[in-house]
């Protein structure tokens, strides 16, 4: 059975992203896949998210383990994995950092691995790879800083190359892949839906914050793409210049209701409106908690990642490994 397995130098890096884009990308060429994670929790938010987002893939059930997996559970992974035949293509997400535990994995299943890093986690790459051998098809770069483009290719790449592994590409920062939706910010802060709750699931890339606004305020609104705006609900001209704009969602603070008016702007733009009973710095500060963890669980999340693995990303090397697994 061909197998690919993913993992990554530490948590957050990019495997379950990289996972279901892999798998998505099988199935549109016709291939049989399995897809999950080889360890985690039954109710692990990574794994329901794959599940969702590559429907058409045989779902791999995770073998719960606390820590390092033992020898008996790793076994047990790779026999959950390998369940869906001969034919089928595992993509399987392994663990972050435990690269004993991966490789162990690896060699049950025969599989090609590819290892993921943050840009500035190169050097801890570097260092981890030995342990895969033969079986590493190489090395992706996820989240790279857009402003860091000269570091990568005078530095980080060299040095990859220098310690001769295989370099499979960078995946650039994106606000899309780490976007949450307006229902999810409704949902942290504890909200009351006022208007268009249907078109809460839209991805939010951005929050404004209707303070001090100097500039004028429709132009102050348009300046981030994909935007919420967080605004007092005692402040209906905030309110109806950020609805003048091509918002995502609007957030009422300090649990007051808008005048008339708002709610006749929000229904003929159908902007989700939502009060909440924190103040806006309040509301902000919890934002910005709840938006440092965020998950690849949406449709537009999986289409972007897909369109720049297909730009950044040396696919076709990955797919010649899988055609061939390796025997270390």
């Amino acid at each position: 059975m061909p197998a690919l397995l993913v993992v990554s130098t530490s948590p957050g890096a990019g495997k379950t992203a990289f996972a279901a884009t892999y798998s998505a990308r099988l199935l549109a060429d016709g291939a049989t896949v399995s897809l999950g994670k080889a360890f985690g929790a039954v109710d692990d938010v990574d794994a329901a998210a794959m599940k969702t987002l590559v429907a058409g893939a045989k779902a791999i059930d995770p073998i719960a383990a606390s820590g390092a997996p033992s020898e008996d559970q790793v076994r047990q992974a790779a026999q959950a994995a390998g369940g869906s035949g001969a034919s089928a293509v595992a993509v399987i997400e392994g663990l972050s950092g435990e690269h004993d535990s991966n490789r162990l994995l690896a060699d049950e299943l025969d599989a090609g691995v590819v290892l993921l890093a943050g840009q500035s986690e190169y050097i801890s790459a570097i260092e981890s790879a030995p342990a895969y051998g033969d079986r590493l098809v190489g090395i992706v770069i996820n989240n790279a800083p857009r402003h860091q483009g000269h570091d990568l290719e005078s530095e980080i790449v060299p040095a990859l190359e220098a310690a001769g592994l295989p370099y499979i590409g960078a995946i650039p920062e994106d606000r899309r892949l780490v976007a949450v939706t307006a229902r999810a910010m409704h949902e942290c802060l504890g909200g009351e839906w006022l208007e268009w709750e249907e078109h809460a699931d839209e991805l939010v890339e951005n929050v404004l914050i209707g303070g001090i606004v100097l500039d004028w305020g429709p132009h102050y609104f348009s300046s981030q793409e994909n935007a919420a705006v967080l605004v007092r609900g005692d402040r209906p001209d905030l309110a109806i210049a950020a609805l003048a704009t091509p918002i995502k969602a609007l957030i009422l603070t300090r649990g007051v209701k808008p005048v008339e008016y708002v709610y006749y702007e929000a229904d003929k733009r159908q902007v989700p409106v939502t009060v909440v009973d924190k103040d806006t710095q309040e509301a902000a500060e919890e934002l910005e908690r709840f938006l440092e963890y965020s998950h690849f669980d949406h449709p537009a999340k999986l289409e972007r990642f897909s369109d720049l693995a297909a730009e950044r990303l040396d696919l076709d090397r990955i797919d010649s490994a899988v055609a061939r697994p390796a025997t270390g």
